[in-house]
């Protein structure tokens, strides 16, 4: 008697490679900042200059808008897995995940103007869009965390991605309430805003990473193959 299936069952689906992709966009991302910041040891100070400022450096504007790209390219990913995953009521983070996406996007086109001068309107829209990048992306773990607790595939997730999200939603107030008086004064809080800005980048890249692992297992839980019945009946 020949049998089907030599494990006893049913071919899986395709698996979700959204982790993969996420992982490798988030790298792509790093690998053009990271030149950008070798390449402009001496003129720049990471501690007290933000990340945008690099669109000044030569190749900067391309840089860095690569980068963005990138991680709009890993939000939008995610995105897409947490409904295939079974996230209860994955609308609004799946929501937020996208409109972080087109921040991004918006980021990449639109570059700051130059220290010393007026902000204008291109400015501005990268302004806007970059605050609500870093908002929208913590916010967004976070809600999957929360969620994560009241779905079985979820719950190994929702311990550290609560920790892990609400960690980044600090750093990102911080850096953000430190524009308030950026407007009103010309000078932040902290002398360090740089400083700030790129633990909050390393802070929201591994949120996205960990939510993209936590998507894959809980896509594969979901997904997983069950015993067909003609192979059970073989193995009686």
């Amino acid at each position: 008697m020949t049998s089907t299936g030599g494990h006893g069952r049913e071919p899986a689906g395709v698996a979700w490679p959204g982790e993969s992709i996420v992982t490798a966009a988030v790298i792509v991302a790093l690998l053009p900042l990271g030149f950008l910041h070798v390449s402009s040891i001496g003129s720049l100070d990471p501690l007290t200059a933000v990340i945008s400022d690099y669109v000044f450096q030569p190749g900067g504007y391309a840089l860095l808008g690569a980068a963005a790209i990138s991680m709009a390219v890993a939000c939008t990913v995610l995105a897409t897995g947490l409904r295939r995953a079974g996230l209860p009521a994955a609308r609004v983070p799946t929501a937020l995940l996208v409109s972080a996406a087109v921040a991004l996007v918006l980021v990449a086109l639109f570059p700051t103007h130059t220290p010393g001068t007026t902000p204008g309107l291109v400015s501005t829209v990268h302004r806007v869009a970059g605050g609500w990048a870093f908002t929208a992306l913590p916010l967004a773990a976070w809600l999957v965390a929360v969620r994560a607790r009241t779905a079985a595939p979820w719950q190994p997730a929702a311990a550290p991605l609560t920790w892990a999200a609400g960690i980044a939603g600090a750093v990102s107030g911080f850096f953000l309430l430190n524009h308030v008086p950026i407007v009103i004064a010309g000078s932040p809080f902290s002398p360090f805003l740089g400083g700030v800005q790129r633990v909050l980048c390393v802070a929201v890249m591994v949120v996205l990473v960990m939510t993209a692992r936590a998507t894959r297992l809980a896509t594969e839980s979901v997904e997983s193959p069950v015993p067909a019945a003609g192979s059970l009946r073989g193995a009686a």
